[in-house]
């Protein structure tokens, strides 16, 4: 289910208003906006600027993401990428080469909005060769709606591995698109990553809660 036939779907981010352009035509996913990656940006937004500065914030620690780098996997037409730009991340976003043009549209389109336009890069996630070209390991590994086929959840898994540092932190968006590959996904997930938590669904953004999605932090330390 797409999260809606709009050509361009809108996203509030502490105050402005991005927009983006999406093609529910196209033969490749990535044009299109699905809702994990909306929940995943108002998760973040909502914890990085709670409405009660005083009450307990669980997440403190996790969103500290100042003076770190991080990476977003199957970034898509754009929306979790930017929204995390517009936040603070230095992400460096990245997918196939087919789904780029729809990337490079929306980041345009939403320049004047950030302080500094994120970077982006091809990537296809069992290119080793690309994996190591992106440099250094990351603080943080993104990924937002993108288990779809059995063999690619493999090949994402361990682009994951690959890229996280040590000790960094993955945020998943996800929503169950394909039972095979829900299985395989989250049978390798669990062994190479021994910390995975789900946010609890009242942690989430009251307005962009859907029932079907959720939110993982995943580390490789326990």
């Amino acid at each position: 289910m797409r999260f809606t036939d709009s050509p361009v779907i809108e996203l509030p981010v502490t105050g402005t208003v991005l927009s983006f352009e999406q093609d529910n035509g196209s033969m490749h996913v990535g044009t299109s906006v699905w809702p994990c990656s909306l929940v995943l940006v108002k998760f973040v937004e909502r914890w990085l600027t709670p409405s009660h500065p005083d009450s307990p914030n669980p997440y403190s620690h996790l969103l500290n993401f100042s003076n770190k780098r991080a990476v977003e996997l199957g970034s898509g037409c754009g929306p979790a990428g930017i929204g995390l730009t517009l936040l603070g991340f230095d992400i460096l976003l990245t997918d196939i080469a087919p789904v780029m043009p729809a990337l490079k549209r929306n980041i345009k389109r939403n320049k004047k909005f950030l302080r500094k336009a994120p970077k982006y890069a091809q990537l296809y996630w069992n290119n080793e060769s690309q994996i190591r070209a992106l440099g250094a390991q990351f603080d943080f590994v993104v990924a937002a709606d993108v288990v779809y086929m059995e063999d690619s959840a493999v090949q994402l898994v361990d682009a994951m591995e690959a890229l996280l540092a040590p000790d960094g932190v993955a945020l998943l968006g996800y929503q169950l698109r394909s039972p095979e590959a829900h299985a395989v996904f989250w049978e390798k997930l669990r062994r190479v990553f021994p910390s995975i938590e789900k946010v609890p669904h009242e942690h989430l953004h009251p307005d962009y809660a859907y029932e079907e999605t959720d939110v993982y932090i995943i580390k490789k330390q326990a």
